[in-house]
């Protein structure tokens, strides 16, 4: 964890930072343990996480406290299996009932109005066109048309897909 800079840590924090406002309150902080594979996190350890960092006392996570956070925790490797449940939490279903092959900038949008945020697609594809590799392919102006498994996966691999101790997954 320590490897990572602070602009790599700046773009995990954006891409959960839902509605664009600086920080991560409540609902977008259990949307990232959900999308980690923790189920079942209570409104209580939500709030603890939060509380363990928030210098500023705000009652949400700046990015500032996000890199404390990150940094504090003990990197874990995670299996296929959990990469994988995260990555089917943002891409969602195809008409076949199965996970699709990729994250689009609607997918992205679909998780924000999950938790009662506005859909800010130019600051998803910006996220997309971000990623590592090639994608799913682009479209005509040269914009990522989708996150694939793979990149999730260097994605989550750049992160180390920090564990919370107090979560005792």
């Amino acid at each position: 964890m320590a490897g990572l800079t602070d602009m790599q840590l700046k773009e995990v924090f954006d891409l959960f930072d839902a509605d664009g406002s600086g920080s991560i309150e409540n609902q977008e902080l259990e949307l990232v343990m959900q999308a980690l594979g923790f189920e079942g996190v209570t409104e209580n350890q939500i709030n603890t996480m939060i509380k363990e960092v928030d210098v500023d006392n705000s009652g949400k996570m700046e990015f500032d406290e996000f890199k404390i956070m990150i940094r504090r925790e003990a990197p874990a490797s995670d299996s296929r299996e959990e990469i994988a449940a995260a990555f089917a939490a943002f891409s969602g279903k195809n008409e076949d009932g199965n996970t699709k092959e990729f994250i689009t900038v609607q997918d992205l949008c679909n998780v924000a109005a999950s938790i009662n945020e506005t859909c800010e697609p130019s600051k998803y594809q910006e996220i997309l066109n971000c990623a590592p590799g090639t994608g799913y392919g682009t479209d005509e102006e040269g914009n990522s048309t989708g996150l694939t498994i793979i990149q999730w996966r260097e994605i989550m691999d750049q992160v180390n897909h920090t564990k919370f101790d107090s979560l005792g997954k």
